[in-house]
């Protein structure tokens, strides 16, 4: 899928397409803001792409140059065929910051992307300065027993997953809803087209089953576990009806992995905290990278 054949992607996130060669296609990433300033690195979970930064990145790029991956298979990237390890995950980030002449970022993760991150962050700590992750968990864990993870290992079992992708009319919303969703939060006719367009080529619905299965359905005895990461400065960042997740189980976990931490929990806000509350999680973000340069 292409910006070209895809004009509501384009619509959505209006910002000039870049694409970067990646197995047996193209990944498309955003690549906006002063060219001079420092840079934050936005990396999406299932069932997102870029638009799901699109309110921080217009609050952003006044002062950052913000880069915005779509994972293979998401909004307006070709689907891939390898796996959504962290491993793969870290040399596609490597080969955009090559691409984007970019040597060091601050890095902000959602959801299933803060797995996919974790990696990246271990082991190349010379180039992330600080982390911001939302809604996310260092393992399975802290999902356990979770009113989502329990519905995804019921339709795991009986075969019915891939089902997830049916209804193209109700597959954003009824999977935001599950997902957790704040008091009053509903999601535009226009933004659920757009989340649920990218899905009607049936390797991008492939695509996001393997990021099911590599992330929140992977095991839990996984080497994240119960050990420092990195000590860089790290902001995270829940909404207090997340149903995808023990908010205190995966604070604690991550804290753990960075000790170096601070954590926010937003009542009333669900799963989707950039969706939901993106100016909020702007400044938010905004404030603690400014906080950290002072010090």
């Amino acid at each position: 899928m292409s910006l070209s054949t895809a004009p509501t992607l384009s619509q959505l996130l209006p910002y000039p397409p870049r694409f970067l060669p990646w197995q047996d296609g193209r990944v498309h990433y955003v690549d906006v803001g002063p060219r001079d300033a420092p840079v934050i690195l936005c990396l999406h979970g299932f069932p997102t792409w870029s638009l799901l930064f699109r309110q921080p990145l217009n609050a952003l790029t006044s002062d950052w140059r913000v880069l915005a991956v779509d994972l293979p298979g998401f909004g307006c990237s070709d689907p891939g065929t390898g796996p959504f390890s962290p491993p793969a995950m870290t040399a596609l980030l490597d080969a955009l910051l090559e691409a984007a002449a970019v040597s060091s970022v601050d890095l902000l993760a959602h959801g299933s992307g803060v797995r996919l991150a974790l990696d990246f962050v271990a082991n190349r700590q010379d180039a992330v300065r600080r982390c911001c992750f939302v809604s996310g968990c260092a393992t399975s864990a802290p999902m356990l027993g979770s009113s989502w993870y329990e519905w995804l290992l019921d339709r795991q079992a009986d075969g019915r997953l891939a089902a997830l992708f049916d209804d193209f009319d109700t597959l954003l919303p009824g999977v935001m809803r599950r997902m957790g969703g704040g008091h009053g939060f509903t999601l535009g006719n226009t933004q659920a087209e757009g989340y649920a367009a990218v899905f009607r080529c049936p390797r991008a619905r492939e695509a996001a089953l393997r990021l099911l299965e590599d992330t929140d359905l992977a095991p839990v005895a996984e080497p994240a576990t119960g050990r420092v990461l990195s000590q860089q400065a790290t902001l995270l960042v829940y909404g207090g009806l997340d149903a995808t997740l023990d908010i205190d189980a995966a604070t604690r976990e991550l804290g753990t992995a960075f000790p170096q931490h601070r954590s926010v929990h937003l009542p009333g806000i669900g799963h989707f905290v950039p969706e939901e509350a993106g100016d909020l999680l702007a400044s938010l973000f905004a404030a603690f990278l400014q906080e950290n340069d002072a010090d």
